[in-house]
């Protein structure tokens, strides 16, 4: 029933209320997410310097990084790269402003080694190096090298530069929210690396997860060791699930792990990351602005690391229904909000908007179409994209999950 220009209210089935719900995680470590989280990181470090410098965020897209991976020679429980991993930068970026040239290379540079270190706990044991492939070619002669902010035309009202379908949910899933307290329990074991693997199963009521966490070097010395902490680690982490799921949980991790051959038989790294054998890396290859994987909210694959937080589609649009998907949730508990911008269509007038909620509706459908516009014409979104850092991947906190997953009470 349309209440509002191109609105609708539909009932396609929530994620919550999936028979069978399945759910994957790629850790902060994984080459995919360091390609993510590195393009995310150089649009933020670029944007903050633009903003600083110019008064504005210029145009940039820095969505096509790669992470090359290198390669290490491994002994029985050490070892030494004697290749390096290559970030290669690609996309397009304004270097220069009104005659201003911008250090683009050296920002770049900068938000790569920033982010390696903070996504590897064995960075100083990996060699790598820079390639840079952008670019500043454009039909247009001063995209990317503007005479002054008139050659921004985005700056009055922001508008859609491109055509993109956008879908969240909120709130999140029992599943998404035991996929991110997979990876956290992990992560924060002195001997885990952080290219973590993720994957649940809800099936009902009855939950299944598994992981795959490698050993970073400088902590254990046989297979027999990680054996160990892994089986200790996921119980403890099966049974604290117990108690806060309402049916049962299986926790499985490290499945090709043995007890023998020399600890670098197994997941065992120096990074922290497959890229130590020569996995690579895409932006856009992995997980999505929630930091999840979910076939379960029948979105699209439109990715927003690297990209323009200024205008960019699959950036602004995809904040947006964030945004409103926590509002309106917070509202009328789960829903689902899913938008398509046009090219050049403004961003509170969406070609078409679909808004599902579950029943019995607290909020008439006047007033959630109402809650739904009064949010798409926010504006607000640069202090939140760059300097809260909102979509750059990042491992969350167990006690915060953990209390997302309320102990259950006895009937």
């Amino acid at each position: 029933m349309s209440t509002a220009p191109h609105a609708r209210f539909a009932r396609p089935v929530l994620p919550h209320d999936l028979g069978v719900e399945v759910v994957e995680r790629k850790g902060l470590g994984h080459p995919d997410t360091l390609a993510d989280a590195i393009a995310e990181l150089a649009s933020i470090r670029y944007s903050e310097y633009c903003l600083g410098e110019f008064g504005a965020v210029l145009h940039h897209n820095l969505d096509k990084v790669a992470v090359l991976g290198g390669r290490a020679r491994f002994g029985d429980f050490d070892g030494a790269y004697d290749r390096p991993v290559r970030i290669v930068f690609g996309g397009r970026i304004s270097t220069s402003f009104g005659g201003h040239e911008i250090p683009v290379r050296e920002i770049l540079e900068a938000a790569a080694a920033e982010q390696l270190r903070a996504a590897l706990p064995g960075f100083d044991h990996i060699a790598w190096e820079v390639r840079h492939e952008t670019t500043d070619s454009s039909k247009f002669p001063y995209w990317f090298a503007p005479r002054d902010l008139s050659d921004l035309p985005e700056r009055p009202v922001a508008f859609s530069n491109d055509t993109a379908f956008l879908v969240a949910t909120a709130p999140r899933t029992e599943a998404e929210t035991v996929t991110l307290l997979t990876e956290a329990w992990f992560s924060r074991l002195p001997w885990a690396g952080s290219d973590i693997k993720a994957l649940v199963i809800r099936d009902g009521q009855a939950f299944t997860v598994t992981a795959c966490v490698p050993a970073v070097a400088g902590h254990l010395n046989s297979s027999a060791e990680l054996e160990d902490a892994v089986t200790d680690a996921a119980q403890e982490l099966a049974d604290r699930l117990a108690g806060r799921l309402p049916g049962p949980v299986q926790v499985v991790c490290n499945t090709r792990n043995t007890r023998d051959g020399p600890l670098s038989s197994q997941y065992f790294t120096l990074s922290g990351s497959a890229i130590d054998y020569g996995e690579d890396g895409l932006v856009g290859r992995g997980n999505t602005r929630s930091g999840l994987i979910t076939p379960g909210q029948q979105a699209g694959n439109e990715t927003l690391f690297g990209k323009n937080a200024a205008y960019h589609v699959g950036k602004v649009g995809g904040w947006l229904v964030d945004e409103t998907a926590l509002a309106l949730a917070r509202r009328a508990g789960p829903c689902r909000i899913a938008a398509i911008w046009r090219n050049g269509s403004s961003y509170p007038d969406p070609a078409a908007l679909e808004i599902t909620t579950r029943p019995p509706y607290e909020l008439g459908f006047g007033e959630i179409a109402d809650l739904v516009h009064d949010s798409l014409r926010r504006t607000d979104w640069i202090p939140d994209l760059v300097g809260a850092r909102r979509y750059l991947p990042t491992v969350l906190d167990v006690d915060e999950l953990l209390a997302e997953l309320a102990p259950l009470t006895a009937s």
